[in-house]
């Protein structure tokens, strides 16, 4: 199977996968002490099952509110209460166009390289960013996620207000 068919399947999953969590907001307390809340089990239940104490229990779930719990003690503590563990990275946008920005912004970076581009008449500027977007995504060197694209909701470097 071709790069582009399986980085094709692959963005297929990963869209799903964004899609299917974006309702799943972490609850309050955490999952830890969700789960052991909803089962009725106290956290010297879920410890004997651990075969740890009562005050590690505890220290997972403040662990887990923090985001310092590590991934094997989140599986370790969801078997004990008869649950699986599941993690992934998602996108926060669809994959392609995640893609398509990087390819966008390294195209028009690459127009700044051109000779005598800023003379061109803006058709043909857009035109040849739009050509070197098309082929960035076809091609995706192995260069195509060195530089990154400036998040539009964020003012250039040179933007930034200065001390008066």
């Amino acid at each position: 199977m071709g790069d582009f068919i399986r980085r094709r399947k692959l963005s297929r999953l990963l869209d799903q996968a964004a899609a299917q969590t974006e309702s799943w907001p972490m609850p309050e307390g955490g999952w830890i002490a969700t789960m052991r809340r909803a089962l009725g089990m106290s956290a010297d239940q879920v410890a004997q099952r651990k075969g740890v104490s009562r005050n590690a229990v505890y220290q997972a779930e403040r662990n887990e509110v923090d985001g310092a719990v590590s991934l094997k003690q989140m599986q370790r503590l969801a078997e004990a209460m008869g649950g699986r563990f599941v993690y992934a990275i998602v996108p926060k946008e669809p994959v392609e166009r995640l893609k398509y920005h990087q390819a966008c912004a390294t195209a028009q970076m690459l127009a700044l390289q051109e000779p005598d581009f800023a003379t061109w008449p803006a058709d043909e500027q857009q035109d040849w960013v739009d050509d070197k977007t098309a082929e960035l995504l076809h091609d995706m060197p192995s260069d195509f996620w060195k530089h990154r694209p400036q998040d539009p909701n964020q003012a250039p470097a040179s933007a930034k207000p200065t001390k008066e």
